[in-house]
């Protein structure tokens, strides 16, 4: 086989092959259990959609934004945040950053590629509390290499 024809069949495997790039986006939607300005404990309910394998959410960790105004705790206890209903192996604050970990990968996993929905609840334990003034806020969302925004409103007391 002549190197001119290596050359072409190689590009023509890596054309065809996905590339990593090609993973379908994060996308992150929020919602709140008061959306009054000021209210405090307040409930957030993240829901993510991302590639995972198997329904594996996949390696920590998470990180999740808050805007400026909202107002969090020094410390957060991992109980208070629910991955899927359970609570988190480990949450830490930083500001308004607030940094997820995630548990161990199963043992025996599937090759199975597909989206997958991940929903993160700070429960009143976590004592969020509302931006004062209202108006349009987005909540900020990591995961590895990939990032969303979710929009949410705050009304007027």
């Amino acid at each position: 086989m002549t190197r001119a024809a290596l050359l072409c069949g190689a590009a023509a495997l890596a054309a065809a092959a996905p590339a990593a790039s090609q993973a379908p986006p994060l996308t992150a939607s929020v919602s709140l259990s008061s959306s009054r300005a000021g209210a405090t404990p307040v409930t957030v309910r993240l829901v993510l959609a991302y590639q995972m394998q198997c329904g594996y959410p996949g390696p920590g960790p998470l990180v999740v934004v808050f805007p400026a105004g909202e107002r969090l705790p020094a410390r957060m206890p991992a109980s208070a945040v629910l991955l899927d209903g359970r609570a988190a192996p480990a949450v830490g604050v930083s500001g308004h950053s607030v940094r997820i970990g995630f548990r161990a990968p199963p043992q025996v996993m599937c090759d199975v590629l597909t989206i997958g929905r991940l929903e993160v609840v700070f429960t009143r334990d976590a004592r969020l509390g509302n931006p004062p003034r209202a108006g349009g806020y987005r909540l900020g969302v990591t995961k590895g290499v990939s990032s969303a925004a979710a929009p949410f409103a705050i009304r007027p007391a």
